[in-house]
């Protein structure tokens, strides 16, 4: 052990910092580099002879200059300042004392920009002294490309588990999910909730005489169509068959009714052409109620489903209220 401790007493940090193949640099305590490695010189494209005496520690990484980690540490670091240039991408380490980890994206490095990881951490003298701070850096751009595509892999799948393929409208275990959850907004913050149940009329009858085919281009359209009428803050399903849901918070009854007017008079007044070139007219019917503090989930769509048979009995092609019943 001593043999192999006198051979490497012989080997310079410069010497050193050269065999690790992690691009590493470290400054001292006035920001200046002394040390530039091999390893970062191919990955910045910047030689330690022309790096190395400045304080550009930050120009292979950022267009204006500004602190690089190391910087940070060399100036004691506190939260605030790392907050200030991190937000949350870092972590102390769990390894090394007073040193800082973060993760990142530098849009300014190679062509497309490059996902790094790095660590920055303080050098001290025998007395403790601060004198200045080594920071390594690892590229992670394929981790993070296959992180953010896991990511998105399970996004799509949570959303093809709520959305109706159809229509592209939520399905209705979404439906019940975000009803409970509107409620219970709608209970602590005192504000109104609408909800509209919609039916089309005859729509067993238009599949029986003109097939599925057709039936499935007049859903398609009507989910179209709720979309175009949504505000941001509204939700819509398909609830099963031909039946729809709409979810209106912060919506008193006649605003809703107005919404739901202008939805039901739009699908009536479009043409729908069959494979045999004949032009149909659809409607729709649709019972609209508003929440009360004492509604649960079921209460409230039995209110809205009994608004809509009453909407039946008037004929079709209308819209009634619960509180008219």
């Amino acid at each position: 052990m001593s043999e192999l401790k006198n051979e490497l007493d012989g080997i310079s940090v410069a010497e050193l910092l050269d065999d690790i193949p992690i691009p590493a640099f470290i400054i001292n305590k006035h920001h200046v580099i002394t040390h530039w490695n091999a390893s970062l010189e191919i990955a910045s494209g910047l030689s330690a002879n022309e790096i190395v005496g400045t304080q550009d520690q930050w120009r292979p990484f950022y267009k204006n200059k500004r602190p690089t980690m190391a910087d940070l540490i060399v100036d004691g670091v506190q939260t605030p300042e790392l907050d200030q240039f991190y937000e949350a991408r870092y972590h102390p380490s769990d390894v090394l004392q007073g040193a800082f980890m973060a993760e990142d994206f530098f849009p300014d490095i190679g062509k497309g920009g490059e996902w790094l990881s790095f660590t920055a951490s303080p050098i001290k003298n025998a007395d403790g002294d601060l004198i200045g701070a080594i920071e390594t850096l690892v590229v992670i751009t394929d981790r993070k490309k296959a992180e953010f595509e896991l990511t998105e892999r399970e996004r799509l799948y949570r959303e093809l588990s709520q959305v109706d393929e159809l229509t592209q409208l939520y399905n209705s275990r979404h439906f019940y999910n975000e009803l409970e959850t509107e409620l219970e907004r709608s209970r602590r913050y005192k504000q109104p909730l609408s909800l509209c149940m919609i039916d089309l009329d005859c729509f067993k009858d238009l599949n029986d005489s003109f097939g599925h085919p057709f039936g499935d281009q007049v859903l398609k359209k009507l989910g179209l169509l709720i979309k175009l009428h949504l505000r941001s803050v509204d939700s819509a399903y398909r609830y099963g068959g031909e039946e729809f849901a709409i979810l209106m918070p912060q919506v008193e009854l006649k605003d809703a009714f107005t919404a739901m007017e202008r939805l039901r008079l739009e699908l009536s007044e479009l043409d729908f052409r069959t494979d045999a070139g004949q032009v149909m007219n659809i409607s729709l019917s649709a019972g609209l109620v508003t929440a009360e503090s004492t509604d649960s989930k079921s209460s409230l769509v039995s209110k809205a489903d009994k608004a809509l048979y009453k909407a039946k009995r008037n004929g079709r092609n209308c819209i009634c209220f619960f509180d008219s019943l």
